[in-house]
């Protein structure tokens, strides 16, 4: 997950399994109530908000966060487990910049760990292949 912003706000259960960016500051709340006095008080670039948690108030919160200029900088990220075409288009019209999705990152770190793998093999057999033409010769 690429994020730009330096302070990030994540709107999520406590016991979230949203990945974070690990040289960013976030700010985590569970409360969806204390999201916009959160915004006036720590001033975030980015907000990440769980989908499946905020459920009915999150387009209560994009209609807010769309209408006041205050908060028109302001990147916003929607983390849900899978797409879905026709609440996409409606989040994205109301402001969302951003999807995560949780079976796209599983797939992302399979891959990832995949070349991993893949790149380890290739470095041993060049290394297998450069002991043995520095033995012959």
């Amino acid at each position: 997950m690429r994020i730009k912003s330096d302070n990030i706000l994540v709107v999520a259960p406590a016991s979230s399994s949203i990945p974070f960016p690990a040289k960013k500051q976030t700010f985590h709340f569970s409360d969806v109530s204390r999201i916009f006095p959160a915004i006036h008080e720590l001033q975030p670039g980015s907000i990440v908000l769980d989908y499946d948690y905020t459920g009915n108030n999150t387009e209560k919160i994009l209609r807010r966060l769309s209408v006041n200029p205050f908060y028109s900088k302001i990147k916003i990220y929607c983390y849900k487990l899978r797409p879905q075409i026709k609440e996409d288009d409606l989040l994205r019209a109301l402001g969302v910049h951003y999807f995560i999705y949780a079976e796209n990152q599983k797939s992302t770190k399979q891959q990832r760990t995949t070349v991993k793998a893949l790149g380890e093999m290739l470095e041993g057999a060049v290394v297998k292949k450069s002991l043995s033409i520095q033995v012959t010769e």
